[in-house]
């Protein structure tokens, strides 16, 4: 994303004719400049480098857009000290002078930054272990420079929230077609049997969709159109399996990419149509259901909370050391909240040693 209107047209070269210069001093000392220049960040760069080069962005030069890991290092280590989603990395990234200086853009006139998708595939694609990583050699650091006090541990299991709407099924169900195509259309002028029909059934998923939001009226109108939709998924994953599997021995570049993603939709697809089909029959959400194709972690949490049914977001245990330093994980199936409080101290002694041991551990639900 490029920001606009920021300079005074006249003072900066391309600035808007509506916008206004703004000088804003930011102290030597800023906590967070402090942090900035603590950090170990050849070894951040050798961490997050080789992770995203084993989800295959362009870092290593190919031809084609390459990855710029001067611009996402900095930003993925800012979520992770922060810590914030990639909508809130987005708006601070905006409104906030001490990131664009933490981020080292502060001197450009119009800097080049990223939306909050490009911001969440960059964070995705460093994956758990890198991200594991990282927040080591952060907290290392915090706890070093004083930044964080190790005596103190507090914990939560929560879910963490988007800020978004209620998802709905079809527009779900749209974005796993839409995804399988774009990885097809990359094989598309290959000459591969079978692309061409693939394509033709992902624009016929879309028509389904927007007749579902648009047309379709009532119960009725909606269960006919939602029979149809489902079918036309399931079809479209059946017909795609078998070029996947051929594509897979492929020598071409493009392909291991292109096979990955239809892959991950496959999977996507079935998991999340038995769920699709039991909310239909039963009116029941289904405990785990997937809430968006391209970040499968998020989940729809059934809570039966006054007011709140469901949630929706990722299901975590998240620490909190003196000082405000954060760190957590991603929590699979069921959560026994009798287990959690030495799950978070195991956490703790992951990061800052076998024998590390807080002085006092307080944990949300009284564990």
């Amino acid at each position: 994303m490029e920001e606009h209107g920021d300079c005074t047209s006249g003072v900066c070269p391309g600035a808007s004719t509506n916008g206004e210069t703004v000088s804003i001093y930011v102290p030597h000392n800023h906590p967070l400049l402090q942090r900035k220049r603590a950090l170990p960040w050849e070894a951040l760069f050798a961490v997050m480098t080789r992770q995203w080069r084993r989800a295959g962005t362009n870092t290593a030069g190919r031809p084609g857009l390459a990855w710029d890991v001067t611009l996402y290092v900095p930003l993925v280590v800012l979520m992770l000290v922060k810590p914030l989603n990639a909508r809130d990395m987005e708006s601070s990234l905006a409104e906030h002078g001490v990131a664009r200086v933490f981020m080292g853009r502060q001197d450009a006139p119009r800097p080049q930054m990223r939306d909050h998708s490009n911001v969440a595939r960059a964070y995705a694609a460093l994956g758990k272990e890198g991200r594991d990583e990282s927040n080591a050699l952060i907290l290392q650091v915090a706890k070093d420079g004083g930044f964080a006090d190790p005596r103190l541990l507090s914990s939560e299991t929560t879910a963490q929230e988007w800020p978004m709407g209620s998802p709905n099924a079809p527009s779900i169900l749209r974005g796993v077609a839409q995804r399988g195509g774009r990885a097809l259309a990359k094989r598309n002028t290959r000459g591969v049997w079978g692309v061409a029909a693939a394509l033709a059934q992902v624009q016929t998923i879309r028509r389904s969709v927007k007749a579902h939001h648009r047309f379709a009226k009532g119960k009725p109108a909606k269960r006919q159109v939602w029979t149809r939709l489902l079918t036309e998924v399931g079809q479209c994953v059946v017909h795609t399996r078998p070029m996947v599997a051929r594509l897979a021995s492929s020598r071409d570049r493009v392909t291991p990419s292109a096979t990955a993603t239809r892959g991950a939709m496959h999977a996507v697809a079935k998991r999340l149509i038995p769920q699709i089909v039991q909310w239909i029959t039963t009116g029941v959400v289904a405990q785990g259901t997937i809430i968006h194709a391209g970040v499968t972690q998020a989940r729809a949490i059934v809570r039966h909370k006054a007011g709140k049914q469901v949630e929706f977001g990722l299901p975590s245990l998240l620490s909190r050391l003196g000082g405000g330093e954060v760190f957590g994980t991603l929590m699979r199936g069921v959560v026994d909240e009798s287990t959690m409080p030495l799950q978070a101290l195991a956490g703790y002694r992951e990061l800052l040693g076998t024998q590390a041991t807080p002085e006092l551990v307080v944990y949300e639900r009284g564990g």
